[in-house]
């Protein structure tokens, strides 16, 4: 009994983790995307400014 509640620890520990770095990696991609957003709209103020 003992070993098969060692591995669902270690499960729910793998499975903690990866849902850890998922979210990690969703906010990495939310973050890029603003980022892209920003930048897009910078450049394309400055280009109206400039004609």
């Amino acid at each position: 009994m003992e070993k098969v509640s060692e591995n669902n620890n270690l499960s729910d520990d793998k499975i903690l983790k990866t849902n850890a770095e998922f979210e990690q990696e969703k906010e990495k991609k939310f973050v890029n995307l603003i980022i892209e957003i920003i930048v897009s709209i910078t450049l394309r103020e400055y280009y109206e400014k400039g004609d």
